[in-house]
């Protein structure tokens, strides 16, 4: 099983970089109009429905992680915020 998240270190979970960069760049689509994915409160920020939507896992966003010969690895974000135990 060569994909597995044990033996790919691509298919790693997600940094805290790469969390807090999906955060930012959904919170800023959302203050620039786009429509949220979860409930919003009335006291809710672009930030907190960005850390919520990223929390639920619906955020439909594919990750790119460069490899070290310059090609590069897509991975969906909700592959990578499973358990390793359940991509093995």
């Amino acid at each position: 099983m060569r994909n597995s998240a044990a033996e790919d270190p691509y298919r790693r979970p997600l940094t805290r970089y790469e969390k807090a960069r999906i955060i930012a760049g959904r919170a800023l689509q959302l203050s620039l109009g786009a429509f949220p994915l979860v409930p919003i409160k009335p006291d809710d920020t672009p930030i907190d429905i960005a850390r919520r939507e990223f929390e639920a896992g619906i955020l439909p966003i594919i990750i790119r992680r460069r490899r070290p010969d310059g090609t590069y690895v897509d991975i969906p974000l909700k592959e990578l915020l499973k358990p390793i135990e359940e991509t093995a």
